[in-house]
């Protein structure tokens, strides 16, 4: 990601301060002057502005190369250009600062002695400003990194209770309970098969809970038990088609169940509007779609389960979900998680 342009003019008392201190410094102790004069005071002045200047100029040129050179693509390429224009820049400022110096004060001959010097200062000061500015920007990038890392084990830790909390809705419960009431006298070997998938479902939320993450192949077989319950419950109107190819890889637990609920929660479902889904891949998502026939009355609903998904995906695998809405489909994509837990 690239970085934002961050400079903004803001005068702050702490470079006052150490322009001021170059500015005393230098014309007191390298240029003979008499203490307390007017030529060692505007040359204190001189000094003062020209180190300010090349303070603040070297800020922007900083903010400059971290925009169009930042350290993710090449810390060898962004120290480079950093050095180079701000040793340009405050080379060029202090010749600036020596000719008003000799207006000013008195007159300067401009030999290679001084050139040389004053290549030997702009070397010194760009390195100073680099070490000081670079540090504290790492610095700053270190605590926000903490910051973040934070923030997200924060989420993840109410992602992980609110994802708990929906897994064992007991709405669903309930209606699970009414359709076996409903079935258990009038056709027993359906609701052997269903109080069977109803105990599976229960079971992998219970044994998988706690895991970071699963093998797809596990997570279909509690789906595809899900949406057997679903079927008895909406009579056959829950298509499933999974195209998923034989490979191996992860996922986060009761990813998709969560959003098959979410397809049965928000959907009118009937003879004339079944419910379908399809889960299938692409290189490296995994892509959980419905059809949207939505309710006339909608659910109160908060977003919790989506943005949960969302945050817990960020956690483990530091990728967002990809959601698409478009006319008649509704789909999520989990990023596929390739390395074994």
């Amino acid at each position: 990601m690239a970085e934002r342009f961050t400079y903004t003019f803001r005068i702050k008392w702490t470079s006052l301060l150490g322009a001021l201190s170059f500015g005393i410094v230098v014309p007191t102790f390298f240029i003979p002057l008499e203490l307390g004069s007017v030529a060692h005071l505007l040359s204190i002045l001189v000094a003062t502005l020209t180190s300010y200047v090349i303070w603040e100029g070297s800020k922007l040129i900083q903010a400059l190369v971290l925009y169009f050179f930042p350290w993710e693509k090449s810390i060898i390429k962004h120290l480079v250009y950093e050095i180079a224009w701000i040793f340009v820049f405050s080379s060029v400022m202090l010749i600036i600062g020596i000719l008003t110096y000799g207006y000013l004060v008195s007159a300067v001959n401009i030999t290679v002695g001084v050139i040389l010097q004053n290549i030997f200062v702009s070397f010194l000061l760009a390195l100073l400003f680099i070490a000081f500015n670079e540090g504290a920007f790492l610095f700053t990038k270190w605590k926000q990194s903490l910051l973040e890392q934070e923030k997200l084990r924060q989420e993840n830790l109410v992602a992980k209770v609110e994802s708990l909390k929906k897994q064992l809705d007991p709405h669903f419960l309930f209606n699970s309970l009414s359709v076996l009431s409903g079935v258990v006298y009038k056709d027993p070997e359906l609701a052997d098969q269903y109080i069977t998938k109803l105990a599976q479902v229960y079971r992998y939320v219970l044994e998988h809970n706690d895991e970071k993450q699963v093998e797809l192949t596990k997570e279909l077989t509690v789906v595809k038990a899900y949406c057997f319950l679903l079927n008895v419950r909406f009579y056959n109107q829950v298509v499933l088609d999974v195209q998923v190819p034989e490979t191996s890889f992860y996922i986060l637990p009761m990813s998709i169940q969560l959003l098959v609920e979410n397809a049965v929660k928000h959907n009118r479902i009937s003879q004339h509007h079944p419910l379908i889904l399809r889960i299938y891949c692409t290189d490296t998502v995994l892509w959980v779609e419905n059809s949207l026939y939505l309710k006339e009355v909608k659910e109160e609903s908060t977003g919790i389960g989506l943005k949960n998904l969302e945050a817990r995906y960020k956690y483990v695998t530091g990728k967002p979900i990809f959601i698409e809405h478009t006319n008649g489909v509704f789909k999520v994509g989990l990023p596929k998680i390739l390395e074994q837990p």
